[in-house]
């Protein structure tokens, strides 16, 4: 354990924290979906899910259909890497868009999502590269498609935070996908009650290394927040 431990103490060192963050947030992640799973949500949209494994390795996903929405060249080679790979969830459809042509609640729809149904939507690492309009247009999509006691988890980026300090930040400019927008929290929680959503939570990495490490981490600007559609809760049984 202490070699392990001093050897990630390195690598995150050598990575300005992206190794550790990395980790960190997908646990957040995968506690809320985890839980909204065990509390009775039977459906799991990944929004942007790009080669995310959760269908394939949380065996709390056993009752879960789970949606992948993503570019179709970006699913293919996604499901090319699984193979024969059977997921731990319930079932796996495989959601297509086309961006800059398509809305969500269509290719939802056309998936055999159910909108009347508690779902857990997860937005992870996609609204700093997005323009207010298209977060805007996403949330719109979200509330016309969520069902009361619904779950959406997304990450952004802190309007406070400098950019600069993060490495991550100049390779993806050198990519050609720089960040495009930071918002403070006051702004994102107004975006979700917009949409009516209720903020539940909304941590960062300081977080995260005080619950999982149990130790003073760091801060990188990136933040975690946790809304629920505001209605009547629906009973557990209603998809079973």
């Amino acid at each position: 354990p202490r070699l392990t431990r001093a050897v990630l103490r390195t690598t995150a060192r050598a990575t300005r924290n992206l190794s550790r963050h990395m980790a960190l947030r997908t646990r957040a992640i995968d506690d809320v979906v985890v839980s909204e799973a065990l509390a009775g949500s039977r459906q799991l949209v990944l929004l942007g899910a790009g080669f995310d494994a959760r269908a394939w390795r949380l065996d709390a996903l056993s009752d879960v259909t789970v949606f992948e929405v993503d570019h179709p060249a970006t699913q293919a080679d996604k499901r090319a890497a699984i193979g024969a790979q059977a997921p731990l969830a319930r079932e796996v459809r495989w959601a297509a868009i086309d961006f800059a042509r398509e809305s969500i609640r269509e290719v939802l729809a056309r998936a055999g999502h159910d909108a009347h149904a508690r779902t857990t939507f997860v937005w992870e690492g996609v609204t700093m590269y997005l323009e207010r309009s298209a977060l805007d247009a996403t949330l719109a999509d979200l509330g016309a498609v969520s069902a009361p006691s619904s779950v959406v988890t997304a990450t952004y980026h802190d309007a406070a935070f400098r950019l600069e300090a993060i490495p991550l930040a100049w390779v993806v400019r050198a990519a050609g996908e720089p960040f495009r927008t930071r918002m403070s929290p006051s702004e994102v929680r107004e975006r979700f009650e917009r949409r009516g959503f209720a903020v539940e939570r909304d941590e960062g990495s300081d977080d995260w290394g005080r619950r999982y490490l149990r130790e003073p981490t760091y801060r990188n600007g990136e933040r975690l927040v946790v809304a629920r559609r505001r209605g009547e809760p629906i009973a557990n049984t209603s998809q079973k």
